[in-house]
């Protein structure tokens, strides 16, 4: 099995012998900078193999923000996998191989390594895909329900006193302080919306520091934690947007600081 396994991978994998089975692992390697690995569980009293990634890819992506309670995203997710033959559980978030006589491993894990790599893709494609949804969501919905006289700058320098710092809205209105508002699906938007309000602390007319959740879990607990007690304004999108869109509205209603 070891020399059936090396040799459909060439060099590009190793093979070590694990409790229950095999471990195999690639060249290509997770953010976090462990390799790319699968396993083959096996073999059964019948002799049969199965092969899954030990749980760790659905996670990943899932945390990156594609979230598989939505349809059309779990759709697009189960083609991906069902292409190559696999499952994934949702339960168990794992993506595993029907049971496989030894003869069929080396093909199939050739496979699974390239389901692995499209499910990957999945996180780049939130990024940058669905954080735009995000943005293009709430913008439609600032523009509906914020007064008139209002402005919006999207990916903008909220202070020119600090002109490295950006936030993804500015919105400005006569004879009010400004208002940062960051759009967070992760921890990144979070310091950077503390950053531009340690910054700007004790400056006059400093803007309003104001973040939007995607869902209430955006970014970890303990960011999220830090963002509340500094920023002036936060509010949870999803299943509220219209209330969390009048939080971020009231932030308007502040004078400029002297």
């Amino acid at each position: 099995m070891k020399q059936e396994i090396c040799h459909a991978f060439c060099d590009s994998i190793s093979v070590h012998e694990i409790p229950g089975g095999l471990g195999i692992s690639s060249t290509m390697f997770q953010a976090n900078g462990d390799p790319v690995g699968i396993y083959a569980i096996g073999p059964d009293r019948n002799g049969l193999w199965r092969l899954d990634d030990g749980g760790w890819i659905l996670p990943m992506v899932i945390s990156s923000g594609y979230d598989i309670a939505s349809s059309q995203r779990r759709d697009a997710l189960s083609a991906i996998v069902s292409s190559n033959g696999l499952q994934f559980d949702e339960d168990a978030l794992e993506i595993h191989s029907a049971m496989l006589t030894a003869q069929e491993v080396p093909a199939a894990a050739v496979r699974f390594f390239s389901t692995i790599s499209r499910v990957a893709d999945l996180a780049l494609w939130t990024h940058d895909r669905i954080r735009s949804t995000f943005k293009d969501d709430v913008k439609a919905k600032l523009e509906a329900m914020l007064p008139e006289g209002v402005t919006m700058e999207f990916d903008a320098i909220p202070d020119e006193r600090v002109k490295d710092l950006r936030a993804d809205v500015v919105l400005r209105s006569p004879g009010v302080a400004p208002v940062a508002l960051y759009l967070v699906q992760s921890d990144v938007p979070l310091f950077e919306a503390m950053l531009l309000k340690s910054e700007t602390k004790g400056l006059p007319g400093r803007p309003r520091v104001a973040a939007l959740l995607e869902k209430e879990q955006s970014g970890t607990a303990k960011t999220r934690l830090r963002a509340v007690n500094r920023l002036d304004a936060w509010a949870v999108y999803s299943g509220e947007d219209e209330s969390a869109v009048e939080r971020i509205r009231e932030e308007l209603e502040h004078p400029v600081l002297s």
